[in-house]
């Protein structure tokens, strides 16, 4: 399960993991992977995390959805 803080959001899949254990930092446009530093793009602040299955990717992963509702792949970055 994920926890979205002020400056992080934590329980995040990324492509640096086999889990939904990575942590990412908020940065000006988006949030970035602290541990390889894949940046996705989205409008501050994240409202939710969601966890489903990305048609990219062809896996379950989290999906953080922002401020204008959009869903994002934390994993690759493309919208659901």
């Amino acid at each position: 399960m994920a926890t979205i803080y002020k400056d992080r959001i934590e329980g995040l899949s990324c492509k640096c993991t086999s889990g939904d254990i990575a942590t990412f930092k908020i940065v000006e446009d988006g949030i970035e992977c602290i541990w390889c530093g894949n940046k996705i793009k989205c409008n501050l602040p994240v409202e939710f995390v969601v966890t489903r299955m990305c048609k990219h990717c062809e896996r379950k992963t989290t999906f953080i959805i922002d401020a204008l509702q959009i869903s994002v792949c934390s994993r690759c970055g493309n919208p659901y």
